[in-house]
């Protein structure tokens, strides 16, 4: 087994969940996947820049789009011919994000042979953790002017079912489980609109362990069902 990843190296069950220190080790984690699964230097230069500034400003505040401009390299005009405007860039972004999270997501999980218990672990860890370097006042904004439907707002959680079920069915420590693909697809869709729910909803417990411990009893609680 290797060694896990920085990004799950936080105590999520006893501190809550620092987003500058997460950022920290979640940039260089998306940026080399976007060097691998987006083929547009461009978007990617984009996308790095406005996830460096949303990093530093943790919220709306201050992030304009001249800064994200200036630090891709690249010009306005060159910015309006790939999104349609600010608002689109940012959910773009947002959702290619989100994507990227899950490709990190399964590089490592390949490198691992995980009980179940750590793996119930882990896949929380890399979710709960990725899902709070996002202010809430980012994601309320996007939820706001994009209103659509889970699945549409989340399309990268459909492929996260696939990523999983081949894992714990090849893994020694858990191909016993007897797992469903499509019922494991939804409970999936499930803990993550528990998720977007609380960032929503500007819950006062979002990121602190209460919502940790809960998301990895759901996940755990599903699994062991199945033992």
């Amino acid at each position: 087994m290797n060694e896990f990843p920085a990004i799950t190296k936080f105590d999520f069950a006893a501190h809550p969940a620092d987003p500058g220190e997460l950022a920290q080790v979640w940039m260089p984690e998306i940026e080399q996947a976007a060097a691998i699964h987006v083929p547009d230097d461009r978007f990617i230069a984009f996308l790095v820049a406005a996830l460096r500034l949303g990093a530093r400003s943790k919220s709306l505040k201050g992030f304009n789009l001249m800064d994200v401009v200036e630090k891709a390299g690249y010009s306005r005009s060159t910015f309006f011919r790939l999104f349609e405007g600010y608002t689109g860039f940012l959910f773009k972004g947002y959702q290619l994000t989100c994507l990227l999270s899950t490709k990190v997501y399964a590089k490592h999980l390949a490198q691992q042979q995980l009980s179940l218990d750590e793996f119930c672990t882990f896949t929380t860890d890399v979710f709960f953790g990725a899902n709070c370097t996002i202010p809430n006042e980012i994601l309320q904004m996007l939820w706001r002017e994009h209103y659509t439907t889970h699945s549409a707002f989340h399309p990268h959680v459909a492929e996260l079912a696939p990523v999983i079920h081949r894992y714990l069915a090849q893994n020694p420590q858990t191909q016993h489980l007897q797992i469903d693909l499509e019922e494991l697809g939804g409970v999936l869709k499930d803990l993550d609109l528990a998720i977007l729910n609380a960032s929503l909803e500007d819950s006062a417990l979002w990121g602190t362990p209460f919502y940790y411990k809960k998301l990895k009893k759901m996940l755990k609680g599903y699994l062991a069902a199945h033992e």
